[in-house]
């Protein structure tokens, strides 16, 4: 358990004016990454695997992400629930274009706190989520920079982060669907992280 300070809950504060559902703070100790799960990007695969810069292979993995949490003071979990027909519909890449930047908002905000080095982690894929009119990831192909750097954070799933873990963690409950939404509109939701350092 950690005291939450003022500086802490301006950061929390932050992702809630900007759309996360739920937000919490939790220690690095408490974030687990298991390997196996970041493999699960390459087989069965992802079809984004290796279409962007903030996917795997080019992430530094579980063992890269280990070491971030090291240096870590805090972590921040952001939860966006959302009903499950726009998960499971067109809407999906927009759900996840709009987490992405609040874990980007609520990093730059800790950036302007202190936490200089912060770093936000979102579930998907922002090649899809910002670039999917693009042929391309051009800092992949080597030819410019990101299109969306203030917006566009990596996928927390090639660093291996344990989501449902991150959950209880947080003290949330980690059932991807509700059993408490109405049946005609059931809730899901997708997460965010964002380490302070």
């Amino acid at each position: 358990m950690i005291t939450v300070t003022e500086t802490i809950q301006q950061i929390m504060d932050c992702a809630l004016e900007n759309g996360a559902t739920h937000v919490a703070a939790i220690s690095p100790d408490e974030v687990q990454v298991k390997d196996q799960f970041a493999d699960f990007c390459r087989d069965p695969g992802c079809p984004f695997y290796g279409k962007s810069m903030s996917c795997p292979p080019n992430v530094s993995g579980p063992e890269g992400f280990r070491k971030k949490l090291a240096k870590s003071q805090y972590a921040v979990v952001i939860r966006l629930e959302v009903d499950r027909e726009s998960m499971m519909g067109k809407e999906r890449h927009d759900v996840f274009r709009i987490l992405q930047k609040v874990a980007a908002v609520t990093e730059q905000k800790a950036k302007s706190l202190g936490f200089t080095d912060s770093e936000g982690f979102a579930a998907g894929s922002c090649r899809i989520s910002f670039c999917k009119g693009h042929g391309h990831c051009q800092v992949l192909k080597g030819n410019g920079t990101c299109r969306h750097p203030d917006s566009a954070r990596p996928s927390m799933s090639g660093y291996g982060v344990h989501v449902g873990k991150l959950m209880k963690s947080a003290g949330w409950g980690s059932t991807f669907i509700k059993k408490d939404s109405n049946k005609d509109d059931p809730m899901t939701w997708v997460a965010a992280l964002v380490l302070l350092k």
